[in-house]
This record gives structure tokens, sequence and C-alpha cells, in this order.
């Protein structure tokens, strides 16, 4: 009878050993998770962008990837936040959200020439203006020295995100590192001062 008192008291202390062994396992692994994912990113918020000219058209900028839960975005981007909320989107429901600012800074030199115009039975001078160029269309008139008329900038933007692996050997590849973000646009008047990527993490 003592016996299997010492033996139920023994498997319940056990048992209560390998709980609790699975419970701070489970809590170092999450810490862990979260100590790698405050590390990734800090070095992404150090790490300058990066600028690259592919070809005459062609300018890449690369950036890290940020990675927030739903509520450290909503605090840290709330501006961001309510403007998503604005379209329609719940905050919970978002995988990843990027943001761009760019800027035009495109050298104007267009060709003047002599116009008429017909308004009614009254013929009136002007001066049109004329620039066609694959990366910049302007078309205006000239009346009463003030310019009127539009400015067309064919831009795309191309964006590709991509992992940056910790070990490589030959062909394999195993733990990720970074989350990378490259955007590129086509048009040479066009400076993409700021961009950011962020990964929604859930919990």
């Amino acid at each position: 009878m003592k016996m299997n008192r010492i033996s139920i008291t023994t498997i319940v202390i056990l048992a209560a050993a390998l709980v609790t062994i699975h419970l701070l396992r489970v809590q170092i692994k999450h810490l862990k998770q979260e100590r790698d994912r405050y590390s990734a990113n800090t070095e992404s918020l150090l790490s300058d962008i990066k600028r690259l000219k592919i070809d005459s058209c062609t300018r890449v900028v690369e950036v890290q990837t940020l990675k927030l839960t739903v509520d450290e975005y909503e605090k840290y981007r709330a501006t961001d936040a309510a403007q998503i909320k604005k379209m329609g989107i719940r905050i919970k429901d978002l995988e990843a959200v990027g943001k761009h600012q760019i800027t035009v800074d495109a050298p104007i030199q267009a060709e003047i020439r002599d116009s008429t115009i017909v308004y009614d039975t009254i013929t009136v001078s002007i001066r049109k203006v004329e620039m066609d160029t694959p990366h910049l269309k302007l078309d205006g008139t000239i009346e009463d020295n003030l310019l009127k008329g539009k400015l067309y900038l064919p831009v795309n933007l191309q964006q590709a995100i991509w992992l940056e692996y910790k070990h490589k050997f030959l062909w394999w590849r195993w733990k990720v590192k970074a989350v990378h973000q490259s955007i590129s646009s086509d048009n040479p008047y066009v400076y993409i001062n700021y961009s950011e990527f962020i990964k929604i993490q859930k919990k």
C-alpha cells in the first residue's frame, strides 16, 4: 500500500515535471522567435536604402522588410492603418503592406509654334507647346502669357520580394536571414525617395 502511494506520487511528480518542461520549451521557442524578429527589425531599420542603376532608364531601390504584429502596426503606423481602414480593409486581415514615395524631376524642352483657334466667329492667335518623348509628353497652349495644358509621365513600378539566407551550400539554402524588397522604376525622371515593406505577423 505504501509502495503504491510512492509510485502514484512519483508518477504525478513526473507528469507535472514533463508538463512544466513542455511549457518552458514552448516559452523559450516563442522568446527566440521574438528575439530573432527584433534583431531583424533592428537591422532593417539601421540599414541604408540600396540604390542601383540597371540601364539608362531603369533604377532600383532595395530595402529590408520589417515584421510587425497587428498591434505594433496599429501603434507605430497609425496614419497608414487609418488610411487602410478607409479603404474598407480590416487591419487583422492584412498579410503585408508596402509604401513608396517617389519624386518626378523632369527637364522640359518643348517646341513653341504659332497657331490659331476660332471661337464662334472670332479668330484668336495662340502659341502651342509640344514635347513628346518616350518618358514625358507635354501638350499645351500659351494664351495671355499663361500656359495651359497636360503633362503625362508614364511610370511602371516593379516590386520583387526575395529572401536572403544565412547559410548556403551548393544549391541548398537554409535559415532565412532577411526578407528584401526591390522596387524598380522604368522612367528615368522618377526618383524613388523612400520605400518600405512590412510583413504583418499573426500571433
